[in-house]
């Protein structure tokens, strides 16, 4: 009789079988409700820890608050010295205008009038500044108050109805705040005749307690 073989013998194919592959992990919906809920609570709790941490520092959370619309830039970038009235009488007062130049400050003063001060008025609203020139100032010599150095002669030409006396004294009197103006003429339109004119002519409208340029 033959001997039992004591070893097992296996099944070589059964070595080699293929195991079935995993399924994928499908999350359902409420599971990924619940995923985005813990995670917007755990910001929330970071939130909420870092405001805790600043107050018990003592500093307050910053507050935003709405500064309205940008502010308006306007072209005028300088504050000038005119005459303008108050009371029948001149009075300097200070205006906004595109430069310090002699032209720039009669625009001011002619303009002035849409939107006076507080108090004060202007003889030069039915007015318009046709036009200005600067020449140089000729000396007379047989001036004896002629200034010895070199100056300019003003020369304005304005258009519209007849000037008043305190018409003229505004613009003679605020050319006359320039030291470098010596002399002031003005004129009734660009055809007009031109007129020589100082501020002591108008001496008489000077402001109570005050004085006027020469």
């Amino acid at each position: 009789m033959r001997a039992r073989n004591p070893l097992h013998v296996v099944d070589p194919g059964a070595m080699t079988r293929t195991m079935p592959p995993a399924m994928p992990r499908v999350m359902t919906q409420p599971a990924q409700a619940r995923t985005v809920l813990a995670r917007a609570v755990g910001r929330t709790a970071v939130v909420a820890l870092l405001v805790i941490a600043i107050t018990a520092c003592g500093v307050d959370p910053t507050r935003v608050f709405d500064g309205g619309p940008p502010p308006a830039i306007s072209d005028a970038s300088t504050l000038v010295r005119v005459y303008l009235v108050r009371s029948g009488r001149l009075e300097a007062t200070s205006v906004a205008a595109t430069s310090a130049h002699v032209n720039d400050v009669l625009s001011a003063l002619f303009g002035a009038g849409r939107r006076p001060p507080r108090g004060v008025s202007t003889a030069l609203s039915r007015m318009r500044l046709a036009q200005v020139q600067l020449v140089r100032y000729t000396r007379d010599p047989a001036s004896h108050n002629d200034p010895d150095s070199a100056g300019l002669r003003l020369r304005v030409f304005v258009s519209g109805p007849r000037m008043s006396r305190i018409a003229m004294a505004q613009i003679t009197c605020t050319a006359r705040l320039r030291p470098e103006i010596w002399a002031v003429e003005i004129a009734q339109g660009e055809a007009g005749t031109l007129k020589i004119h100082t501020c002591r002519e108008y001496w008489d409208l000077a402001p109570e307690n005050g004085h006027l340029p020469p």
